[in-house]
């Protein structure tokens, strides 16, 4: 909960902000779209597993 009201919320809003900052341009929408997926993530990672992308169908 202290991530949350601490930094959380400052990473959350960032990423909303940049991200429809980047959805203004063509080039920008894939970057944009990325930002707006890291929104759960900034808010509350604790809990969360991140996986690498080596192997394109990675086995746990």
């Amino acid at each position: 909960m202290l991530w949350l009201v601490l930094a959380g919320w400052w990473l959350a809003l960032a990423h909303i902000v940049t991200g429809i900052a980047m959805c203004i341009t063509i080039i920008g929408i894939p970057f944009g779209i990325a930002n707006f997926k890291l929104i759960p993530v900034s808010l509350l990672p604790l809990g969360r597993e991140i996986v690498p992308t080596d192997e394109p169908f990675a086995t746990r």
